[in-house]
């Protein structure tokens, strides 16, 4: 496995650089085990159709954090990450140039330094409760991918749970898993990218995205299938309606009980505080702009600052 090192000059450029082809964070994406994005999804967002993904908060703060995940994993796992390694860089496939990723950081495998043993280093912050048994199937594929590319035979994923409770695993290199991961990646590469072929769409995000607004007047048939669900959605409803209004019924009890009081609890004991059951406290006030009074008293510049926002899709059942 060859590949090169690209160093652009800026973060701008690194980013032109990933476009070219399929980054790591994308493989779980096309292997279809990413939860927060489809393949269809990622295909109009890298053919231009949808706008790239803008750093938010999160994102800019796993960034920032990733020198605290490599610290921890330093002194957790007793290596030495390399400090080199930090910063904006691709590895890419010599072969197939579309094949690139950028690792968060490489380290130092025991025995001598070298090219050919080294590790790579993988890191995450997240909200989420890590089972180290049981991984996130898109980290796995990202680092898997990593490892590939760049022909290294061991990695980790290292991670910081709500910035305070830190885990890490190693993952050997799978050639046999590898091998599928670039031949899917390749067909979608090759179909889907330099094709254009558009990818199939699989969820309601994706038929609301292709499919914004209805078709005026298209009518389609209903199966014998989508009339069984439709019937059970029928059914649903009344039970639904009743366990809202029972619902309702016990919270305005529990409210009635708490009278001015922001806090329910059960009563302690010498060796326990008090229990809190549930709360009602009152919100922090709030300044609301008062739309109709404004389109009252200055209707000319009101009409000046109105603009057509497009309807969304209703779904009705009759």
């Amino acid at each position: 496995m060859a590949f090169q090192i690209i160093r652009p000059a800026d973060r701008q450029g690194w980013l032109a650089q990933r476009e070219k082809g399929i980054g790591s964070s994308e493989v779980g994406t096309i292997l279809g085990v990413n939860p927060w994005e489809t393949p269809y999804q990622l295909w109009r967002r890298k053919k231009g159709l949808s706008s790239r993904v803008e750093e938010n908060e999160a994102m800019r703060a796993g960034h920032i954090l990733e020198s605290a995940v490599a610290t921890y994993f330093e002194q957790e796992s007793g290596r030495q990450v390399i400090k080199a390694s930090e910063g904006d860089w691709l590895a890419v496939d010599t072969e197939r140039d579309f094949l690139r990723v950028s690792p968060d950081r490489t380290y130092w495998l025991e025995g001598k330094h070298s090219n050919d043993n080294k590790g790579i280093l993988e890191c995450k912050t997240t909200q989420m409760d890590i089972d180290d048994t049981d991984l996130p199937k898109y980290w796995f594929c990202q680092l898997m991918y990593q490892l590939g590319v760049m022909g290294y035979r061991q990695g980790s994923l290292a991670w910081l749970i709500r910035g305070r409770k830190f885990g890490y695993r190693d993952i050997n290199f799978d050639a046999d898993f590898y091998a599928y991961m670039v031949e899917q990646l390749e067909k979608f590469w090759r179909d889907c990218i330099v094709g254009d072929q558009e990818p199939p769409v699989t969820t309601i995000e994706d038929i609301q995205i292709k499919f914004p607004r209805s078709t005026t007047g298209k009518t389609v048939e209903v199966t014998e299938e989508l009339m069984d669900d439709l019937n059970i959605l029928k059914s649903i409803k009344p039970q639904l309606d009743e366990l809202t209004r029972q619902k309702k019924e016990i919270e305005d009890r529990v409210k009635t009980f708490m009278a001015d009081a922001d806090t329910l609890c059960m009563a302690g004991t010498k060796e326990h505080n008090p229990i809190v059951i549930a709360t009602w406290k009152t919100a922090k006030d709030s300044t609301k702009f008062n739309e109709k009074l404004f389109a009252a008293e200055r209707p000319e510049l009101y009409a000046e600052y109105q603009r057509t926002m497009a309807g969304s899709r209703r779904f009705i059942i009759k």
